[in-house]
């Protein structure tokens, strides 16, 4: 049996168990892409539904509480007390927008809210003239 050339069984073995390793990395890897992605996107169609309500807001197409697209809102006029660097009468609108939808990523799966403010288009129009 000394002439007979081949690999043994302890060789096999070994082989096998570093091919598992690097599948079962390749396989986190991917795993981790994937979920990087599907944030990716989350996040993506979020800035877009503000973008959209942004949008609606400057135009003075927006209600003050509404529900589209799996996302609700609510605006209210937020002024600036007890700022000296804002002018006398300065106010916005503070719009919350809310999405339906839990974070499909996390440890924490939980409904995310983002705040943007509008300048009143009253106060805008006064100080371009």
């Amino acid at each position: 049996m000394r002439g007979r050339r081949g690999f043994t069984l302890l060789e096999v073995m070994i082989a096998v168990a570093i091919l598992g390793l690097a599948s079962a990395g390749g396989l986190r890897l991917l795993a981790m892409s994937a979920r990087a992605l599907e944030a990716v996107r989350f996040e993506r169609r979020n800035l877009e539904l503000a973008r959209s309500l942004w949008l609606k807001a400057a135009g003075e197409g927006l209600d003050e509480r509404g529900r589209e697209d799996g996302c609700s809102w609510e605006t209210r006029e937020f002024a600036f007390d007890r700022q000296e660097s804002v002018p006398e009468g300065f106010t916005c609108k503070k719009v919350v927008l809310v999405q339906s939808d839990p974070v499909p990523y996390g440890p924490a799966k939980e409904a995310v809210s983002f705040v943007f403010y509008l300048p009143d288009s009253k106060n805008a129009k006064e100080r371009t003239e």
